[in-house]
């Protein structure tokens, strides 16, 4: 067992390059996975918590009436709901200079709809009113400013603003229809007192009592809600009042609907990453098997089980797995508090609600861990199964056989030595020629993906939070594309160390020693980036389609030039990190 553990550390030592590789892609991809797709959730409970603190009404029926509700109909809403469930309520609506403005009835003694106080104080005298904050739904206005309110009927009166608030009725930040011309937009909202009004009441709020299947518009809030709406409209007729509730409210349920979207996106990107993970890792240690099978065959001499051979490479990959995927935690968390904080542009959003239970984040976790344990358990075995005169023996070289490009002698023969090499080199080893064009069609995918949810999101209005998200998958999704090409390149060179201590001892310099390894390289990475293009085009139509978002008409044309430009700049760069690992090979070990 002390044997055991030694070639263990030493396996640590060695391979240490591999090591961070694997903690690095691993970090990056839980970190992105776990951070978009927990944002969903901590939307979901931020709106149900929302809901909750400010007492959010269920349901808003509205008088079609001058005269509004009856004493009759007024009584019907308490004696179904209870009188601590219902807001009486009296609004109107004003046209100036194109402009439209509302005005609400404000009861400071009552729960219901409770306003959120931004600035200033509530009205103390009667001449006070209280204002919308201002954004782009809404001019907004400053406290000490006048307002003249015109009633038919009635003289002037004028008014000034107290305080700013925000009602959680009116969350949209971008626009909100009037309820007169639902082709027009409000321009300002106002709360003035509830007896400048009395006993007028056109409006009535309600709060089913079971509250607590509210849930984020869960199904069952859905049928309960329907099935009330069908109740009054039947009670009081359609002719007579107008009967909406929340699914109809353009914040609150629009904010549920996006976060829906945005599980969607998550459960799509998190399926590629995952996959372009479980690639790389393949990769890494499949290549390492075929460099350990000299210790391999050492440990089953001395009489150590299969299993027990594989178990360091299974730690190896474990503590790489969990080392990343616990630094990927502030990662994520950090990605769904800045893509939360997105949506703001979009709405006014309630307080972030923390980050309790990290479902998400575990379940992420967890499968990458029993993934990379399993792929390297497989991959193992696989070798551990030879015996170990067969492992002590040199694999045999791969077999010189034309290429298909040297089937055609009018392209072939023009060609210096340089590229002849290469081209065999890319074209010969068509595992390494797979591993590599997979990989990089993945990561062109998704920065493709990301771009395309730019470009449309762009010319949507209120798309800030998709913006947010897309973003975000091509900043993450360029690094795994230039972390695949670092740790691809990587092996290639660890394999290759006989070949380039042979080219220095001829006589090649720093430069074409490493431009002999890396056209081939970047070679691959063109055919991914290509060929990710049409593939990222059909990932993209399903997107679209199953998110119920955007198009492939609105992708600007210099996108499909731009993802695969990307994909190339961060190869280039991935390679060039490793130009001190090739000019520094020891030649006579090498040799």
């Amino acid at each position: 067992m002390k044997a055991y553990g030694k070639t263990a550390v030493r396996l640590f030592k060695k391979h240490l390059v591999r090591l961070v590789t694997i903690i690095a892609i691993v970090l990056v991809s839980i970190g992105v996975m776990s951070g978009i797709g927990e944002l969903e959730n901590r939307l979901k409970i931020a709106v149900s918590d929302y809901y909750e603190q400010q007492n959010i009404s269920d349901l808003y029926v509205k008088s079609k009436r001058l005269a509004g509700f009856s004493p009759k109909e007024l009584a019907y809403f308490n004696e179904k709901f209870g009188e601590e469930n219902v807001l009486q309520s009296f609004s109107f609506e004003t046209e100036f200079d194109n402009k439209i403005t509302q005005f609400y009835s404000f009861d400071a003694s009552t729960t219901l709809n409770a306003l959120q106080l931004l600035e200033g104080e509530l009205p103390s005298a009667a001449n006070e009113i209280l204002a919308e904050r201002a954004c782009d739904a809404y001019d907004g206005k400053d406290i000490g400013d006048k307002i003249t309110l015109t009633v038919a009927g009635m003289p002037p009166k004028e008014y000034t603003v107290c305080g700013i608030t925000l009602n959680p009725l009116l969350t949209d930040n971008i626009e909100e229809t009037s309820y007169l011309n639902p082709e027009k937009f409000v321009s300002d909202v106002f709360y003035i007192h509830k007896s400048e009004f009395a006993p007028i009441v056109n409006d009535v709020y309600i709060r089913v009592a079971n509250k607590h299947i509210f849930n984020a518009f869960s199904k069952d809030y859905e049928r309960k809600i329907n099935g009330l709406k069908a109740e009054i409209t039947n009670a009081l007729g359609e002719e007579s009042a107008s009967v909406l509730s929340l699914f109809e409210n353009r914040g609150l349920y629009a904010m549920v609907s996006y976060a829906e979207k945005v599980g969607l996106i998550g459960i799509v990107f998190v399926i590629f990453f995952l996959l372009v993970t479980m690639l790389v890792v393949y990769s890494n240690m499949s290549r390492l098997f075929d460099e350990e099978r000299g210790q391999i065959a050492c440990l089953k001499t001395l009489g150590y089980s299969d299993f027990a051979v594989i178990g360091k490479y299974l730690l190896f990959v474990l503590f790489g797995t969990v080392l990343g995927g616990t630094g990927a935690l502030p990662i994520g968390l950090g990605l769904t508090s800045l893509l939360y904080t997105a949506f703001n542009m979009q709405y006014a959003m309630p307080p972030f609600p923390g980050i309790t239970g990290l479902w998400y984040y575990v379940t992420t976790f967890g499968i990458i861990i029993v993934s990379m344990l399993l792929l390297t358990y497989f991959t193992g075995m696989k070798t551990a199964r030879n015996k170990p005169v067969t492992l002590l023996a040199h694999k045999t070289p791969k077999s010189g056989k034309k290429v298909i490009l040297e089937r055609i002698p009018i392209i072939w023969n023009r060609l210096s030595f340089k590229y002849k090499s290469t081209l065999r080199n890319v074209l010969l080893f068509k595992s390494r020629f797979l591993m590599t064009v997979i990989s990089i069609i993945g990561s062109t995918v998704l920065v493709l993906a990301g771009l395309g949810l730019i470009d449309c999101s762009l010319k949507l209005s209120g798309t800030a939070a998709i913006f947010g998200i897309a973003a975000a998958l091509v900043a993450f999704s360029a690094v795994l594309c230039g972390l695949v090409i670092y740790n691809l390149t990587n092996i290639n060179v660890s394999e290759r160390n006989r070949e380039i201590a042979t080219l220095m001892v001829l006589g090649y310099s720093d430069s074409e020693v490493s431009w002999y390894i890396f056209r081939e390289i970047h070679i691959m990475s063109f055919i991914g980036a290509v060929l990710g293009v049409p593939i990222g085009l059909a990932f993209l139509t399903f997107v679209f389609h199953l998110i119920n978002f955007g198009s492939i008409g609105e992708i600007n044309w210099w996108t499909w030039i731009l993802a695969p430009a990307v994909t190339m700049l961060f190869s280039v760069l991935s390679t060039l990190l490793l130009r001190r690992k090739i000019v520094k090979t020891d030649m006579n070990s090498s040799l």
